[in-house]
């Protein structure tokens, strides 16, 4: 395919970002696009811009919660919700074969649904007055992006996590050391059409932005040479007056995990932990259940308090009824679950695979290494020994937090797009 010279003049930056669902990080790339009217149009799969959408449907109400975008107007949202719709009736259901269809692998993926946002962006590209730039996210853009090249526009892609290739060394580690969990990395084993796509989307790409070190490392490793902006996410806001978290000691250490229960968000781990210092701690999981049941599956929940999932701010909440965080990740970009828990002065044991190894070492927890339960039950036991340190790491995640929030991801996603426009970053 030739593709040609993109060509933008100083003012003129004006983007479509498209995203399936909407998470944290797209939200204040949003916000940042809007307090510096930089957005043309924002096209996804289901939202509101007004809290009050379906306040007559009380059941509904939760949806709105999670996918409300109150940061733009409502001329800018575009959505197409029906294949979503059918994938979250698919994921709450407990036959694991309807599960299956919604799963990462299944029919009924994310990647499906990505798949229809696409078709609308491309769509919604000739009746929008032209935008000058799209900013995609990786595995969710390569169509759009292609057209968007044809006619000369500007590619930004996001990449939230590491190179399908370190993604899949990793996934070969936990079939070798936790293989009753590596039919949950099954996407990750081999090469497939989901990384064929994100090797597109390099290609396609005429910007990178990357969230963490371990990302734009990984990228380097798998030889990607184009130009890469390092902009980390951030900590959501501390409320004013919030006080770090207490433990007297009496009852078990409270301690949780959030993400998805698969193998490479170190789920192995957890179970491992849970068993080893049964009533001392009482572990919580939250997040979403793989697409079918094993034993592992089973076996762990049997061990560990599983709440299935929850609206972001209902994890806020339930992040301050805990002691202390675990997440024991293989590899990702940047833990958005960490850096909620720092906000809320959750003290937390995390692997270099989170991301988020650099705040935590600050003083909030410790770093422990990939596949050693044996290193977080020591972790742990020293909060057992020592009530007191859980006040005095919350202090701290609590004051590292409110110096590593969100402000700076807008402001360096703003200039990044204002350099571009006035063509101070070359091809």
């Amino acid at each position: 395919m030739t593709v040609p010279t993109t060509h933008t003049s100083a003012g003129s930056m004006q983007t479509m970002l498209v995203h399936p669902f909407g998470n944290e990080n797209v939200r204040q790339t949003l916000t940042s696009l809007s307090e510096h009217r930089q957005l043309s149009a924002f096209v996804t799969s289901i939202g509101w811009t007004d809290s009050e959408a379906l306040s007559w449907l009380p059941p509904a109400r939760s949806l709105v919660k999670r996918r409300l975008f109150p940061m733009i107007e409502d001329r800018q949202l575009h959505v197409t919700p029906a294949s979503e719709l059918v994938r979250n009736l698919l994921l709450r259901t407990r036959p694991a074969a309807l599960r299956r269809l919604g799963s990462a692998s299944g029919p009924l993926s994310a990647h499906w649904v990505a798949w229809q946002v696409e078709n609308k962006a491309i769509k919604s590209l000739g009746r929008l007055n032209q935008p000058t730039a799209i900013y995609g996210y990786s595995t969710f853009a390569s169509r759009v992006f292609k057209v968007a090249r044809e006619r000369g526009m500007e590619t930004v892609l996001e990449v939230p996590h590491v190179h399908w290739a370190a993604t899949r060394r990793w996934a070969q580690q936990l079939e070798s050391l936790a293989p009753e969990w590596a039919i949950t990395a099954r996407q990750d084993l081999t090469r497939s059409k989901v990384h064929a796509m994100e090797d597109l989307e390099l290609a396609l790409a005429t910007r990178l932005i990357s969230p963490s070190a371990q990302v734009t490392e990984s990228l380097r490793a798998a030889g990607v040479d184009s130009q890469i902006a390092e902009i980390p996410y951030g900590c959501p806001d501390v409320q004013p007056g919030q006080a770090p978290l207490t433990w007297d000691g009496a009852g078990p250490l409270k301690v949780l995990f959030v993400g998805r229960i698969v193998g490479m968000k170190g789920i192995a781990d957890v179970v491992s932990t849970a068993k080893a210092l049964s009533s001392a701690v009482h572990v919580t999981a939250i997040g979403q259940l793989p697409g079918e049941t094993f034993p592992a599956l089973e076996d762990m929940l049997g061990t560990v308090d599983y709440r299935g999932t929850m609206p972001r701010s209902q994890i806020l909440l339930e992040m301050r009824k805990h002691h202390v965080l675990l997440l024991p990740s293989l590899v990702e970009g940047r833990s958005l679950a960490a850096l909620e828990g720092l906000s809320q002065g959750l003290p937390a044991i995390v692997t270099l695979g989170s991301g988020v190894d650099d705040l935590v070492a600050q003083g909030a927890g410790a770093i422990v290494d990939r596949f050693a339960p044996e290193q977080i039950v020591a972790e742990l036991q020293h909060f057992l020994d020592d009530p007191g340190l859980v006040e005095q790491r919350s202090a701290k995640a609590l004051e590292i937090a409110r110096a590593s929030g969100w402000g700076p991801f807008r402001e360096g996603i703003a200039q990044f797009l204002q350099e571009i426009g006035s063509g101070v970053r070359g091809q």
